[in-house]
């Protein structure tokens, strides 16, 4: 199990044998920075942009500083990429594009998809720039257990002007969060509410292109009420990993320096008798295939979204707390 040791003000990665006792030990980052409801983080050479529940996005310097209000006049910017000295915007309506000036200020706003699917409570997009160089971005279901319509429920990917709209995911819960491994796209998805404490687990999927991941028929391979005996319209893509039930997994990365294997958000359960997740978990990958997760920080507040520094260093963002954590090597 991974933890963090105290180092000259900051918070060194350690790798310590404590798998045992299962305690993680204290974890405290230093704050790199204020953000207002921060979720999506983007690293953009030495400037990080964060995106929030609210109406602005937000440019933090990686050397550290205050966080300026970069772009504003959204609906939940929750999502945030940049690509080719651009920063592209997923808000709750429209997929907005910015030229990315110096000192991280943005300017030829620009929406390049409008009228995006009213997703309900899972409107939150995320977004990322696939290896093929186009834009992903992920539209959640609107309820907790129904049946979505058009592109409700989905993951999709365009050209990065908005156009050639494809279908690259079906029956997807509440994705908030995905990265890239080896070519392939590893995404979370949060599993359906008000079935008990247990069941159904939160998921890690690996995409299979214009796949079918099961929502609302199945949470994990379970099947979810008031669908236990409809037939599913297509064969089901099982997770390729199950979270804890309620855990709600969020952001995704893939570290390099952790060897390949990835950092999970976990923001933390609401609907379970005792409390799960509120922690960063390591998502440990052994040939090829996810194996394990186990606590890396603990007590961390709400995390929503992991992101490697160029130094290796680990950036933490957190909703609830308004604020970004950096953990350093």
């Amino acid at each position: 199990m991974d933890v963090f040791a105290a180092r000259a003000g900051f918070l060194a990665l350690a790798a310590v044998a404590t798998v045992a006792s299962g305690v993680a030990g204290p974890a405290r980052g230093e704050l790199l920075a204020r953000v207002p409801a921060a979720r999506q983080m983007a690293v953009c050479g030495d400037m990080l942009f964060v995106g929030t529940k609210g109406s602005s996005v937000y440019a933090v310097p990686l050397s550290g500083g205050r966080a300026r209000r970069v772009a504003s006049g959204f609906s939940a910017p929750n999502g945030v990429a940049c690509s080719g000295g651009r920063l592209f915007v997923a808000s709750r309506d429209s997929v907005t594009a910015f030229d990315i000036g110096r000192g991280g200020a943005l300017s030829g706003r620009r929406d390049i998809r409008r009228d995006l699917p009213n997703s309900g409570a899972h409107s939150f997009r995320y977004i990322g720039i696939g290896p093929d160089a186009r834009l992903y971005v992920s539209f959640g279901s609107p309820c907790n257990i129904c049946l979505p319509r058009g592109l409700q429920g989905t993951i999709v990917s365009m050209n990065q002007d908005g156009s050639n709209l494809r279908r690259v995911a079906w029956g997807v819960r509440n994705s908030v969060g995905f990265d890239w491994r080896g070519g392939t796209m590893y995404f979370t998805d949060n599993g359906a509410d008000r079935m008990g404490d247990d069941i159904p687990p939160d998921e890690l999927n690996a995409l299979r292109p214009g796949g079918f991941y099961g929502f609302p028929y199945f949470g994990g391979q379970i099947r979810l009420k008031g669908f236990e005996d409809a037939p599913p319209p297509a064969r089901q893509i099982a997770p390729v990993f199950n979270f804890q039930a309620h855990v709600a997994a969020l952001g995704i990365h893939f570290f390099r320096s952790l060897g390949g294997d990835a950092l999970v958000a976990q923001h933390g359960s609401w609907d379970r008798s005792v409390p799960v997740g509120y922690q960063v978990v390591r998502l440990r990958f052994r040939g090829g295939r996810a194996v394990s997760a186990t606590p890396f920080l603990r007590d961390v507040g709400r995390p929503v979204d992991v992101k490697e520094a160029p130094d290796g260093s680990v950036l933490v963002s957190h909703d609830a707390g308004g604020a970004i954590h950096v953990y350093r090597r």
